[in-house]
């Protein structure tokens, strides 16, 4: 009789910016001059960014994994935008359309970039 298999944890996501600050991501993470979850949503974690050219707007974008451990980005109608770039390839996101990302891809945020990488 075959052991039980255990339960297949979906991937999860390590997020890396500019800035060197680093974690894994879990939960709603929101990002921006002075990111803050809009009325009746909570948000796990808020990431704070410096942007030397204003690029950035106050809750820029937001990002998090899915139930299926996809890790998904979504501009939250900034001003300058949010750019995926993947293999070298610019994408700009469109507001309120969410994207999966892939290990590898680097996200710009105004004048901030994040990499994604399998944690």
């Amino acid at each position: 009789m075959a052991a039980p298999r255990a339960p297949v944890q979906p991937p999860r996501w390590r997020v890396t910016f500019d800035t060197g600050e680093t974690f894994v991501v879990e939960g709603l993470t929101l990002v921006g001059r002075r990111p803050e979850a809009r009325p009746g949503e909570s948000a796990d974690r808020l990431v704070p960014l410096r942007s030397e050219d204003m690029s950035l707007s106050k809750t820029h974008a937001q990002f998090q994994a899915t139930p299926s451990g996809a890790l998904v980005v979504l501009d939250r109608g900034s001003t300058n935008g949010s750019v995926v770039i993947r293999q070298g390839v610019s994408k700009a996101l469109s507001p309120g359309r969410p994207a999966t990302l892939l290990a590898g891809d680097k996200v710009c945020f105004g004048d901030r970039q994040m990499t994604v990488e399998p944690a």
